[in-house]
């Protein structure tokens, strides 16, 4: 199969900073004084493979299903990354929700709430904003530099070179979402194609909606009763994340690429939760689970 990037040429000026949208001359200018991407004409193959990408997005209704969908081989043809931040909400409040998606040893959205990346993305919409809102391109160290940090995001963070960011807004209710995918190839080494802004724009707007479908990962769980029952106090951090997992009805899948876990091993967590707790399955884990928080809420 053809890929694009045997059709493709090193970026011009490659390393210098630039917030400029990539510019092909097909740009028109936009009454807001930005541009407005114009449609590019697919070859047959490239329609075909867009084709699948819609179709396989639609499918979606899982995180797990988000993570396989974006690591597969049609998106990383058109968007190749290997971290994807999710970021929605109010940001001019500072008010945003957060999705991690990666296929590296421990960068999932849990780690979100352990050490935050806000300023990161924050500064990502930035960029992204002096652009018009248009897809821009920019070597990381141009417009962010990671927290140095030893926790798995950051550490991710700092060894990555490029970001690709575009994002959706809503002219309804103000908010906007920001996509932003990063790779190690650095700007030198990633090739190019005319109407390639017109790719993105509509792969991200795929993203979009498949992100959409699926709830936010909380970052934070509701704290389990401690007077309840000796089983409830008994569970570790890691059995407690399991059975958070659960209540939203997560597969054991969901579970493990969430946590960067095998799937055998939630299975083993979830007997000894089963054990401890005192039921059979994971329908009476689940509702002990909502009954206890009903019954407790967060101060117990």
């Amino acid at each position: 199969m053809e890929t694009y990037q045997a059709k493709l040429t090193k970026l011009p000026g490659a390393g210098r900073r630039s917030t400029r949208p990539w510019s092909d001359g097909a740009d028109a200018a936009s009454p807001g004084g930005g541009s407005l991407l114009a449609p590019f004409r697919l070859t047959a193959e490239e329609s075909a493979r867009f084709v699948r990408i819609v179709s396989q997005g639609a499918l979606i209704s899982r995180h797990y299903g988000i993570y396989q969908w974006l690591s597969g081989e049609e998106v990383q043809q058109v968007l190749p990354h290997q971290i994807l931040i999710a970021a929605w909400g109010d940001f001019a409040k500072r008010d945003l929700k957060l999705d991690v998606t990666s296929a590296l040893p421990n960068v999932r959205t849990e780690q979100v709430a352990r050490c935050r990346i806000d300023e990161f993305v924050y500064k990502a919409h930035e960029e992204w904003v002096a652009a018009g809102r248009q897809p821009v391109l920019l070597e990381t160290a141009d417009f962010a530099a990671p927290r140095a940090c030893g926790c798995p995001i950051h550490a991710a963070l700092r060894g990555m070179r490029s970001a690709v960011m575009h994002g959706v807004r809503d002219e309804r209710s103000g908010n906007e979402s920001l996509y932003i995918a990063l790779d190690t190839e650095s700007l030198g080494a990633i090739p190019r194609v005319d109407g390639f802004k017109f790719l993105v724009h509509c792969l991200i707007a795929q993203i979009d909606v498949a992100f959409r479908r699926v709830a936010a990962f909380p970052l934070e769980e509701p704290k389990l009763p401690q007077a309840t029952c000796a089983g409830w106090r008994d569970l570790s951090r890691r059995e407690r994340e399991i059975l958070g997992c659960l209540r939203r009805g997560e597969t054991n899948m969901d579970i493990a690429a969430a946590l960067d876990i095998s799937p055998h091993t939630v299975k083993n967590h979830l007997q000894r939760i089963f054990r401890k707790v005192g039921v059979h399955n994971r329908t009476q884990a689940a509702a002990h689970y909502n009954e206890a928080i009903r019954t407790h809420g967060e101060h117990a």
